[in-house]
């Protein structure tokens, strides 16, 4: 009985390291082009909207939309997606669109943002992209700034 419990233990936490080294590895380092923040989802709508036009740039809503009642960014609450129906799903895969994010989720914490709503550019993981999406978009807002973070890509479910 003895050697049994050894062998688990043992087992175990194995298994442990390695869903460790796994998750660390699901992370990728990547730079956010923030065009402006607010606590105020329709103002960074308009300017959403306002960008897109300027900028020839796709808006992506990834299905969500904002509900009153929730105070909140979510995808319907019939959303085919059981696990996140009615619930905030941010945007994680590099790409240049438009969207409305919860800058929290972005700045892991770093500083405490309080529901904080980012009008994100792009995502990616090149720093000179960035940086040249940066100055085009200057000149439309001047409080636009580049969160270099890490984002979980792993499976969300």
């Amino acid at each position: 009985m003895k050697i049994v419990l050894t062998i688990l233990t043992i087992f175990v936490s194995t298994i442990s390291i390695n869903a460790q080294d796994i998750s660390e590895e699901q992370y990728m380092n990547v730079f956010i082009v923030v065009s402006d923040s607010s606590k105020d989802y329709f103002i960074l709508r308009e300017k959403m909207f306002q960008l897109s036009k300027n900028l020839a740039i796709e808006i992506d809503t990834m299905g969500r939309g904002y509900n009153k009642s929730k105070n909140l960014i979510c995808l319907p609450d019939n959303d085919e997606d059981e696990i996140y129906a009615g619930d905030y799903f941010p945007r994680r895969y590099p790409s240049e669109t438009l969207s409305l994010e919860y800058l929290d989720y972005y700045s892991n914490g770093d500083k405490p943002t309080g529901g904080t709503i980012a009008l994100v550019i792009m995502i990616t993981d090149e720093k000179e992209s960035a940086e040249k999406k940066l100055k085009q978009i200057i000149k439309y807002s001047e409080g636009a700034f580049i969160l270099n973070t890490k984002i979980y890509m792993g499976c969300m479910h």
